[in-house]
């Protein structure tokens, strides 16, 4: 029997990965710490959790259209 945690990351990383994958698909870049990133490496670090909290910046170009999602790493304080 898998545990409750696992389970819970899991849907929760699929989820996510799904989500960031759409975005790519429609030409949104992806970075994390200023470095082109991808879908899963998001996710996994985002649900994860292990190596800090991260949270996405939305970009928008000149005419308000997303053109990008930074992903930084967040201080707790």
């Amino acid at each position: 029997m898998k545990d409750a945690r696992k389970v819970c990351h899991n849907s929760e990383e699929t989820s996510l990965r799904n989500a960031l994958v759409a975005y790519e698909n429609a030409g949104i870049a992806l970075t994390l710490g200023g470095r082109p990133s991808t879908p899963r490496e998001l996710a996994r670090l985002c649900v994860i959790r292990e190596k800090g909290c991260y949270m996405g910046d939305y970009i928008q170009d000149e005419k308000g259209k997303l053109k990008e999602i930074r992903f930084d790493k967040v201080k707790e304080s």
